[in-house]
């Protein structure tokens, strides 16, 4: 199993928006992740859900919503209609029936958790339900990868879960939990992340800015998942 990159056009002006993004599909990418703020939870910005369509449909390619909001549970179901997996933070109220919500719908639930967040926050996850890790304060995009990720990534990747149907679904299959990493993800983080139990990273500034984002994710998603999960998964819960 391989890793999965999702590119984030958070940084990117608007009137570029449609040219980065078939820039990026024809060098590969197979997957969007799309953010999604309040201005309350985190920074203002993001994108809405006619945006997303527009640009999914240009580029016929999946994605995952981020939702960086206080009320999850009132925007779900304009996004489970334009992507394929929804993810809500788990400090926001009502999380929890807001991923009940997307399931509803037929589509993948994923949540989000912030640096500062206890993991066992996540205790009694469903299986199916992905996690994405924050490596920065949600919302501050171009802030730098907090290291202590690994270690969150490390106690998390003993999780097991559904298999993915695909290759550009955000999990790689073998039974693993969908387990991802979002924020300041470099080449070399994503590879590192990949080693610790990551099956997707979001990369926004990374790859957007590589000279030649082709080898970029090829690079990336070469990456091997887990190869050393064996000898790091000592603690579960931290």
């Amino acid at each position: 199993m391989t890793l999965v990159v999702a590119a984030s056009l958070w940084s990117t002006p608007p009137d570029r928006l449609a040219g980065e993004a078939v820039r990026l599909a024809a060098a590969g990418l197979t997957r969007w992740h799309w953010d999604v703020s309040d201005g309350v939870f985190a920074a203002p910005g993001g994108f809405d859900p006619d945006t997303v369509s527009r640009l999914s449909h240009l580029t016929g390619l999946p994605g995952e919503a981020h939702l960086m909001v206080c009320d999850p549970l009132a925007e779900v179901d304009a996004w489970t209609a334009v992507c394929d997996t929804v993810i809500v933070h788990v400090e926001a109220a009502g999380w929890a029936t807001a991923v009940s919500r997307i399931r509803a719908a037929g589509r993948r639930a994923g949540v989000a958790i912030s640096p500062s967040t206890p993991l066992s926050a996540l205790d009694d996850l469903p299986p199916d339900v992905a996690v994405l890790v924050m490596s920065i304060t949600p919302g501050q995009a171009g802030s730098t990868f907090l290291p202590s990720t690994l270690s969150r990534l490390d106690a998390l990747a003993g999780d097991r879960g559904a298999d993915a149907e695909d290759g550009r679904d955000v999990a790689g299959g073998a039974g693993r939990r969908a387990l991802g990493v979002d924020g300041g993800v470099t080449l070399d983080h994503a590879h590192d992340c990949a080693s610790h139990g990551a099956t997707w990273v979001v990369s926004g500034s990374a790859l957007c800015g590589a000279p030649d984002p082709a080898s970029w994710l090829v690079t990336a998603s070469a990456a091997p998942v887990g190869a050393a999960d064996d000898a790091r998964v000592v603690e579960r819960r931290r």
